[in-house]
C-alpha cells in the first residue's frame, strides 16, 4: 500500500540554473569573520551558526530529539541557500583542520585528527560539486569544481602519499581559476588571480616531491580528468568553459533587454543590437582612473565602445527598414516602429553621454599632466594650458547637442513630463561650471604669456561662474560642491596672479631705476668688484693673444651699444636785437636810372 502511495506521489522537478558565488561568498566569510587576523577558531564558531540558521530557514531539520542525519539530494534543492550548507560545512571541517594544523606540533594523534578533518572537507565539497552540476548553472558548477579540487589537492598534501594526484588536483583547480578569470568581470578576474597566486606553491612543492620520489607511489586511483589534468590535455575544461560562455552571454543578453536612461526603461528586442551593447559596456567597463591609464589606452577602449553602439543603431535602422516594408497588421507595424526610434533616439543620447565622458576623461589626463602627477612618457607632447581650452569648448559643444537632444527620448513616455525641463537645467548647470573652467584655463594661458591682469580678470570671472551655479543649485550636492571648489581655487589663483603681476611691475622699475641711474658721459673706474673690459677699437695698435678665451680674457671689439661721446656744437645765435637797431637812410647813395616812354618802346624786344 504505502509502495502504491509513493508510486502515484508525483516526481518533483528538478530546479535549474541555481547561481551561487562560491569563491566570492568564501572570501567575504573568512575576511570578516576572524581568518583576516588568522583566527580559525572564530571563523569555525561562525560555520557552525551559519548552518543552523540555514536549517532553521530551509527547514531542513534533522529529526527531533535524537539527530538523525539527513541528506542533501539534488531533489530537495529549490533555493541557492541549499547550495551553501554543502559549502559551509567544508569551510566548517576546513577550518577545523587549520586550527588543528597550528596546534599539532610533533603529535601524531591532533595530525591525524587534522587530515581526517580534511578528508570530511573534501567529501562536503564532492557533495557540493554533484549538486552544483546537477541543478546549478554552468559558472556555479565551474566554481564548485575549483573550489573542490582545490580542497582535496590540500587534503592530499598533508596526507604526504599520493604526490602524482594532489599535482593532478591543483592543476584542475589552477585550470578552472584561469577559466573563471576569463567569463567574469573585474572582481571576479582579481579574485580568481589571488586563488592563483596561492596555489603557485602547492604546485612547485607537489613537483619537488613527485620528481624526488618522497612518499612512495601512487595510493590512490586517478580518474580520467585527473590523468588528463596531469598531462596537461583539457578537452572536458575546454567543453565547460564553452558552456560557461554561452550562459554568460545568454545571460548578459537578458540584461540587456531593456536599456534604463534618466530612470526610465526603453525596449531593445533586437537580439544584435542588445549583443553590441553588452560589447560596449563589457569594454567601458575595463576603464580605470586617468592616473593609473594612460590616455591611448582610454581612448582605444572608448573607441570600441562607439564602435559597438554604432553597430547596435544600424541593427536598428535595418529591422526598421524592415518593419517598414512588411504587410503586417496596421496597429502592431505602427507600434514596433515607434518602439524601435524610441531605442535608436536612447542610443543616440547614450553615445552622446559616452563622448562627455571620454572628453572628461581627457580633461582628467591633461590636469594630471599639467600638475605633475602623470609622468610623461619619452617622446610625449607636453600638455598645454590651450588644449584644455579646446577641450572644454568641445564639452560645452556637447552638452548643447545633449540638452537639444536629450527631452526628445522622453517625449511621449509615460511618467517623464518634468524631466524635459530637468535635462535642460543638468545640461545649464553643466556648462556654466564649464565655462569657469574654461576660464580658469585661459587665465593659465595668459599667465604663462606674463599677462598678470588679464590672468586675474578670467579668474574673477571663473569664480562669477562657479558662484552662479551655487545660487541656482538646491537640491544637488554633487554640483554646489564642485563649483564650490572651482570658486575657491579661481580666487587662490588670482590673488596670485596679483601678486606676481606686482612683483614682476616693480622688478621691472627697479631695473629702469638701476638703468637710468647708471647712465653717465663721463668713464670712471670699475666698482662694486667687476673686472674692466677692454675693447681691440681702443688698442688696435695692440697685439692680443687671447683670441678664444673666456670671462675676464675674452676679447671684445667694440661695445654695443656704443660709448656715449662728448662733442662741440656751434653756438646757438638769437637775433633780438634787430629790432632796437637805428639804421642809416642810404637812399642818396643808390643810383637810381631815369628812361623815357620812347627808349622802353625800343627796348621791349631786349627783354
Amino acid at each position: 500500500m504505502a509502495d502504491a502511495e509513493i508510486a502515484d506521489t508525483p516526481r518533483r522537478e528538478l530546479a535549474s540554473n541555481l547561481t551561487l558565488d562560491i569563491l566570492q561568498t568564501v572570501k567575504t566569510s573568512q575576511s570578516q569573520h576572524g581568518l583576516r587576523h588568522g583566527d580559525h577558531v572564530r571563523y569555525r564558531q561562525y560555520c557552525t551558526r551559519r548552518l543552523a540558521r540555514l536549517y532553521k530557514a530551509l527547514k531542513f531539520g534533522h529529526g527531533r530529539g535524537r539527530y538523525q542525519k539527513k541528506a542533501l539530494e539534488a531533489a530537495t534543492v529549490t533555493d541557492e541557500r541549499h547550495l551553501l550548507i554543502p559549502l559551509m560545512a567544508a569551510e566548517r571541517a576546513w577550518s577545523y583542520a587549520m586550527e588543528l594544523k597550528r596546534d599539532a606540533g610533533d603529535e601524531p594523534p591532533k595530525r591525524a585528527h587534522m587530515i581526517r578533518r580534511l578528508k570530511k572537507a573534501t567529501i562536503h565539497a564532492a557533495e557540493l560539486v554533484s549538486l552544483c552540476s546537477q541543478v546549478g548553472s554552468a559558472r556555479t558548477a565551474l566554481e564548485a569544481e575549483a573550489y573542490s579540487s582545490y580542497m582535496f589537492g590540500s587534503f592530499l598534501t598533508e596526507q604526504e602519499q599520493d604526490w602524482d594526484r594532489a599535482l593532478a588536483k591543483f592543476q584542475r583547480a589552477r585550470k578552472a581559476f584561469e577559466q573563471l578569470a576569463r567569463v567574469g568581470g573585474p572582481d571576479q578576474a582579481e579574485l580568481c588571480r589571488e586563488r592563483l597566486e596561492e596555489l603557485e606553491p602547492n604546485l612547485r612543492y607537489c613537483t619537488y616531491k613527485r620528481g624526488s620520489g618522497d612518499g612512495g607511489g601512487s595510493a590512490g586511483v586517478m580518474d580520467e580528468e585527473d590523468l588528463a589534468a596531469l598531462k596537461g590535455e583539457g578537452a572536458a575544461d575546454d567543453e565547460r568553459l564553452k558552456a560557461v560562455l554561452a550562459e554568460e552571454s545568454e545571460r548578459t543578453l537578458d540584461t540587456f533587454a531593456v536599456t534604463v536612461w534618466r530612470g526610465h526603461e526603453i525596449p531593445i528586442r533586437n537580439r544584435a543590437a542588445r549583443a553590441c551593447i553588452a560589447n560596449a559596456v563589457t569594454q567601458l567597463a575595463k576603464l580605470e582612473s586617468p592616473l593609473l591609464m594612460s590616455a591611448e589606452r582610454g581612448l582605444g577602449i572608448f573607441d570600441k565602445a562607439f564602435m559597438a553602439y554604432n553597430d547596435a543603431r544600424q541593427h536598428l535602422r535595418d529591422e526598421l527598414a524592415v518593419v517598414s516594408s512588411a504587410r503586417g497588421g496596421e496597429s502592431d507595424s505602427t507600434s514596433r516602429l515607434a518602439e524601435i526610434k524610441l531605442a535608436d533616439r536612447a542610443l543616440a543620447v547614450v553615445l552622446s553621454e559616452r563622448t562627455i565622458e571620454r572628453n572628461k576623461f581627457l580633461v582628467s589626463s591633461a590636469n594630471a599632466k599639467l600638475l605633475g602627477e602623470i609622468k610623461l612618457e619619452k617622446g610625449e607632447k607636453a600638455t598645454r594650458p590651450e588644449d584644455l581650452v579646446h577641450l572644454f569648448n568641445t564639452l560645452l559643444h556637447n552638452y548643447e547637442e545633449l540638452a537639444e537632444s536629450g527631452p526628445e527620448v522622453l517625449r511621449g513616455v509615460a511618467g517623464a513630463e518634468g524631466l524635459e525641463e530637468q535635462i535642460r537645467m543638468d545640461c545649464m548647470l553643466e556648462q556654466a561650471l564649464l565655462q569657469a573652467q574654461r576660464a580658469a584655463a585661459l587665465a593659465k594661458v595668459h599667465l604663462s604669456a606674463g599677462s598678470h591682469v588679464e590672468a586675474a580678470v578670467l579668474f574673477a570671472r571663473a569664480a562669477e561662474h562657479a558662484a552662479r551655479v551655487q545660487n541656482h543649485v538646491s537640491g544637488s550636492p554633487e554640483f554646489a560642491a564642485a563649483a564650490g571648489r572651482i570658486q575657491v581655487e579661481a580666487r587662490k589663483s588670482r590673488c596670485l596672479a596679483l601678486a606676481d603681476g606686482t612683483a614682476a611691475l616693480v622688478a621691472r622699475q627697479k631695473g629702469l631705476r638701476t638703468g637710468f641711474a647708471s647712465v653717465s658721459l663721463q668713464e670712471g673706474p670699475a666698482s662694486g668688484g667687476q673686472q674692466v673690459v677692454h675693447y681691440l677699437m681702443d688698442h688696435l695698435g695692440q697685439y692680443t693673444s687671447a683670441v678664444l678665451g673666456k670671462g675676464a680674457n675674452k676679447v671684445h671689439i667694440s661695445p654695443i651699444p656704443p660709448r656715449m661721446t662728448t662733442m662741440g656744437v656751434r653756438p646757438i645765435l638769437l637775433d633780438v636785437a634787430g629790432e632796437e637797431i637805428s639804421y642809416p637812410d642810404l637812399s642818396g647813395r643808390a643810383r637810381v636810372k631815369k628812361a623815357t616812354t620812347l627808349r622802353n618802346l625800343f627796348s621791349f624786344g631786349k627783354r
